[in-house]
């Protein structure tokens, strides 16, 4: 949807696998030991990304807590700018209001590190784990996906390696994918804040 095909598709009206400058494997083990090899680049490149993005948050979390040490804000990270900046994303889910800046942060370090983060900060963390039931619900959904910027490294490098000669095509539109993503899993998210309906405990009196 976000980048449809226009041109008339070469399986139209027969199936056709376009020529390739790569030699052909010989037999059934040369084809295996080429595809254990792309299966180690590919499962490298997925390490060595994932590790270049929890350095580089590391590193950015450091220096802004350097840096708001001089502002008596030593706690100052990325998660807490996100918050501030997804703070109406956050509202527009339908999230309570007194919780839609924790909600926010959620959606923080889901796209700064990766849903898996954001999960366990959901699930163990006191002030999440405090939130309304509608808040954890809408947080769950909007959770849920790989938009995020480890994984924009991850695309580019798996089908960099799995089709080199389209690489550049991957690089310029890995952004517009993170974003879409994002967009995604928001709508999920905001389709369960519509029809879910608080629940009210009836009196006792």
């Amino acid at each position: 949807m976000r980048m449809p095909e226009i041109e008339e598709p070469i399986t139209k009206r027969q199936v056709f696998v376009p020529p390739t400058d790569q030699p052909r494997h010989v037999n059934a083990l040369h084809a295996f030991s080429d595809g254990a090899w792309t299966g180690l680049l590919v499962a490298g490149m997925i390490v060595a990304n994932i590790l270049v993005i929890i350095a580089l948050v590391a590193m950015i979390n450091a220096l802004l807590s350097w840096f708001g040490g001089y502002f008596q804000v030593p706690q100052l990270n990325i998660t807490i700018i996100l918050g501030y900046i997804l703070f109406p994303v956050a509202a527009l889910l339908g999230v309570p209001n007194n919780e839609i800046y924790l909600v926010a942060q959620l959606l923080g370090t889901k796209i700064v590190q990766n849903e898996f983060v954001a999960y366990t900060a959901l699930t163990s963390e006191i002030q999440y784990k405090s939130m309304s039931t509608r808040s954890q619900l809408i947080a769950a959904y909007a959770l849920c996906g790989f938009g995020n910027i480890s994984a924009v490294g991850i695309q580019i490098g798996v089908l960099g390696q799995l089709g080199p000669e389209k690489k550049s095509v991957f690089a310029q539109v890995a952004l517009s994918a993170l974003v879409t993503g994002v967009l995604a899993t928001l709508t999920s998210a905001s389709v369960a804040g519509m029809v879910l309906t608080d629940e009210h405990v009836p009196s006792t009196s």
